[in-house]
C-alpha cells in the first residue's frame, strides 16, 4: 500500500548529514548567522536557538531568507525529496528535466526545480509516489514519514503492516526522543519538527558509532609532534593517547582540537628513526572500535628540500597596531606581539623535506640560520630548536633565505618572497567548539572566561589561525566584543540578575541568572553564539 507512506532505504553504517533550508538554497552569508538575525525567532524557546545556533554553525541549516528561518513552515514532499537525497548521499543527475509523474513538470515554478531530486530519490528506491503516476510534490510531509527516515538512517526494522501503517515508526521514534512531541504521526512536520527531531536523531547516531582512530602521521614540518585523527567525537575530558616507538613510551603532551575529532602529541624530543604506534585509552572499551594507530619516521639523509608555502603578512610594526599590546586586560605585552618567535601574527618558514618518491618526510627543526633582505620590511627569528619565522613591518617585499642541514647532509640556502601589506587584520572567520554551555553553580555570584568556555578560533585574512587565549591576547588586533541576550531567571525568586563581560572577556553573572545566550561579534559582523544555562 503507497497511500502517503515513504519507502526508505535502511542504511545503518552512513554518515548521517542534515537538512538545508526549506527553500535548499544555500545563501553564501549563512554561515555568518546565528539564531539572533532572523526576527520569527525572536520568541522562540532557548534550548530550540541552541540546536538551530549549533546546526547553522555546522552548516546544515539556514534561513528560507535573509531575515526569516522559517521555523513554522511546513515542508512538502519536493522539499523532501532533496533532503532524503543529501542524507543518503545520492547521486542526483541535474541535467534531468522530465519527471516520471504527470504531476511534476519543468514549468511549476513551485516544484519543477525538485524533479532531478524526485527521480534520483525515487530511483534509489527512497520514494514512492502516492500512485503509480502522481507524486503530490506539494504535499506536506507528515511527522510519521519523517520518524521512518530518520529510524531508516539509524538502521531501525519498522513493520509497516500496522494500523495506522506508521504505528510502530512512532512508537520506536517516541521511545528515542525523535519523534516530535504532542503531534500524531499524520500532522505535517514543520521546521521546528525537523530541527529537534534531526538534532536529537544525531546525537542517538552519534552514540551507536563506536570511536575508531582514522589516521596518524608525523608532522612534516616538526618531528616532535604527531597528528591523530578519528571518525567522531572523542571525550577529551576522559581519552588518553599513548605514544610508542616499538615497546618503548614517548612522553608527549596532548593538545586537542576544538571538535573532538583529532589531536596533537607533542614529544619533548624529535622523533628518532623507527616504527611508532598510537594507542586510544581511557574509554569505555565498548565505545571504541579501532584503538591503534601506526606511522613510521625516516631517518632523513639530504631529501629534496623546499620552502613550504607563500608568504603575505599585514603590517603590524611600523603601523603602529603593536603599541596597543598592553600586557593588561588579557592582552599580550609588546615585546610579545614583536618577537617574531613568540607572536602570533608571526609566520613559521616552514621546510618541506620529501623522499626520492615524492613522500613528505617528518623532520626536527632544522634551519641554522635565517636572513632578512630588509629587516624594515619583514623582520626575522631563529628559535633554540632550529624554526625560523617571519613578522611584517611595514608594506613592501623582502627575501627571506635561510640556511638549512638535514641529518648530516650538506647545508643548502632556500629563499622565499614575503609580502608585507598595509591592510589591517581582520576576522574571516570565528567558531565557538562550544555551542551550548551548562555550569552547576552555587551562590549569588558566578564569574568563567568567555573565550575559553565558548572554545572560540578565528582565522584572520592573512590565513593566521587564533585558539581562546591567542584571541583574548591579541584582541588589539582582532577586535573581538562580546554582546549577551535572552537573559532569564527564575521566576519564583524574584528578579533576573545581571551578566556583565569585562574587557578580558570575564563574564560575571550575578544574582537570579538561569540562562542567556552569549554571542561573540569581530568588527567585520562574523558572530559565535553559544547558549548558557546555570544550574543553581
Amino acid at each position: 500500500m503507497k497511500s502517503t507512506k515513504l519507502t526508505m532505504i535502511a542504511t545503518a553504517a552512513m554518515a548521517f548529514s542534515l537538512f538545508a533550508s526549506a527553500s535548499l538554497s544555500l545563501p553564501a552569508s549563512a554561515a555568518a548567522k546565528t539564531s539572533a538575525d532572523f526576527s520569527d525567532l525572536a520568541g522562540s524557546d532557548a534550548a530550540l536557538k541552541a540546536k538551530i545556533d549549533a546546526m547553522i554553525a555546522a552548516g546544515v541549516f539556514e534561513g528560507v531568507s535573509d531575515s526569516t528561518f522559517g521555523i513554522t513552515q511546513n515542508m512538502t514532499r519536493a522539499q523532501f525529496a532533496k533532503v532524503a537525497t543529501l542524507i543518503y548521499n545520492i547521486t542526483v543527475d541535474p541535467t534531468v528535466k522530465v519527471s516520471s509523474f504527470s504531476d511534476v513538470n519543468a514549468n511549476d515554478t513551485a516544484n519543477g526545480w525538485a524533479i532531478p531530486y524526485i527521480e534520483a530519490a525515487k530511483k534509489a528506491g527512497l520514494i514512492d509516489g502516492v500512485t503509480d503516476t502522481t507524486f503530490l510534490p506539494g504535499d506536506s510531509v507528515t511527522t510519521a514519514q519523517l520518524d521512518t527516515v530518520l529510524l531508516k538512517g539509524l538502521g531501525k526494522k519498522i513493520s509497516m503492516t500496522g494500523s495506522p501503517w506508521y504505528a510502530d515508526a512512532v512508537k520506536q521514534a517516541t521511545e528515542l526522543g525523535i519523534h516530535p512531541a504532542s503531534k500524531s504521526g499524520d500532522q505535517p512536520a514543520n521546521r521546528a519538527d525537523l530541527v529537534i527531531s534531526s538534532y536529537t536523531a544525531q546525537q542517538v547516531f552519534g552514540n551507536q558509532t563506536r570511536i575508531s582512530i582514522t589516521n596518524t602521521q608525523a608532522s612534516s614540518s616538526d618531528n616532535k609532534k604527531v597528528q591523530v585523527t578519528f571518525n567522531k567525537k572523542v571525550d577529551a575530558s576522559k581519552a588518553t593517547l599513548t605514544l610508542k616507538n616499538g615497546s618503548t613510551i614517548v612522553p608527549t603532551t596532548t593538545e586537542w582540537a576544538s571538535d573532538g575529532q583529532s589531536a596533537t602529541l607533542t614529544a619533548n624530543l624529535a622523533l628518532a628513526a623507527g616504527d611508532y604506534t598510537v594507542t586510544l585509552g581511557g574509554l569505555d572499551a565498548s565505545t571504541i572500535q579501532t584503538t591503534t594507530g601506526s606511522f613510521s619516521v625516516i631517518a632523513p639523509s639530504t631529501g629534496n628540500v623546499s620552502i613550504n608555502g607563500t608568504y603575505t603578512l599585514a603590517s603590524v610594526l611600523d603601523s603602529g597596531l603593536t603599541d596597543a599590546a598592553t600586557g593588561s586586560n588579557g592582552l599580550v605585552s609588546k615585546a610579545t606581539a614583536e618577537d617574531p618567535t613568540l607572536s602570533k601574527l608571526a609566520k613559521e618558514i616552514e621546510i618541506k623535506v620529501t623522499s626520492a618518491s615524492g613522500d613528505p618526510i617528518a623532520i626536527p627543526g632544522v634551519v641554522q640560520s635565517v636572513h632578512s633582505s630588509d629587516p624594515s620590511i619583514a623582520k626575522v627569528g631563529l628559535t633554540s630548536d632550529h624554526h625560523a619565522y617571519v613578522l611584517g613591518n611595514k608594506p613592501g617585499t623582502a627575501d627571506i633565505s635561510v640556511i638549512v642541514q638535514i641529518g648530516n647532509g650538506d647545508a643548502k640556502q632556500l629563499h622565499v618572497t614575503v609580502t608585507v601589506k598595509s591592510d589591517a587584520i581582520t576576522a574571516k572567520e570565528i567558531k565557538a567548539g562550544q555551542t551550548t554551555i551548562e555550569k552547576t553553580v552555587t551562590g549569588s555570584v558566578y564569574t568563567f572566561n568567555a573565550y575559553t568556555e565558548m572554545d572560540l578560533s578565528i582565522t584572520d585574512n592573512y590565513g593566521i589561525k587564533y585558539k581562546s587565549a591567542d584571541i583574548s591576547g591579541y584582541n588589539f588586533a582582532l577586535g573581538t566584543l562580546f554582546i549577551t541576550n535572552d537573559i532569564k531567571g527564575n521566576p519564583a525568586v524574584g528578579a533576573v540578575g545581571t551578566v556583565e563581560i569585562d574587557a578580558a572577556g570575564n563574564v560575571n553573572v550575578t544574582g537570579n541568572v538561569t540562562s542567556f545566550e552569549i554571542t561573540a561579534v569581530t568588527p567585520t559582523g562574523e558572530k559565535a553564539t553559544s547558549f548558557v544555562t546555570l544550574n543553581h
